[in-house]
């Protein structure tokens, strides 16, 4: 998989990133920045250097290029980076209060991935399955159905919503195998 990271501050402006619609423009300029890809891509957003973004820029600015680019044909997935702890504490309650999760890491100079941990709130049923994914280190729905048979009467279409919803999160990710789709997560978290 490719990996692209992407600087949320641009040079020479302030720290504290604030509002809707400094948020819709952030979401702009990145997609500006995106090139076409030919490859599924990791999409880092780095926060190096901001010291404050509020919930209003987070949820205008990084959810929507999260689902935006779920989209696109070979998909991107988004993780953040290198939050300062304001901006951490304010992306998790953001999260929390949407019932909803993503990745996020340490980057450091030469682009190497470090500290990947779940930030938000998942569903009970699907924060199982993103660990049976991370236990297996990969899984086809029919795979996880065969496994949980016993404790949980749910078929391989349930399984594959659960995994679809993680993909379209950028918390695991599809690759195609024939007519098999099998998922994997995007990082691995220790």
């Amino acid at each position: 998989m490719n990996q692209l990271t992407i600087s949320i501050l641009k040079p020479n402006e302030e720290p504290v990133l604030a509002g809707r619609l400094s948020g819709k423009a952030t979401f702009l300029r990145v997609l500006e920045e995106i090139p076409s890809f030919t490859a599924p891509t990791l999409l880092i957003l780095d926060f190096r250097g901001v010291e404050l973004a509020t919930s209003s820029f987070l949820s205008e600015a990084v959810l929507p290029l999260r689902d935006h680019l779920r989209f696109r044909r070979p998909p991107a997935y988004v993780v953040v980076a290198n939050l300062a702890d304001k901006v951490a504490e304010e992306f998790d309650e953001l999260l929390v209060r949407s019932g909803d999760a993503m990745l996020a890491c340490a980057i450091d100079a030469n682009g190497g991935i470090r500290n990947v941990r779940l930030t938000g709130k998942l569903e009970e049923k699907l924060l199982d399955t993103f660990n049976l994914v991370r236990e297996k280190g990969a899984a086809t729905a029919v795979e996880l159905h065969a496994e949980s048979r016993e404790s949980d009467r749910i078929g391989p279409t349930a399984w594959n919503n659960r995994l679809s919803v993680l993909t379209s999160k950028s918390l695991v990710m599809e690759i195609a195998q024939g007519r098999t789709k099998k998922y994997q997560p995007v990082l691995e978290m220790a």
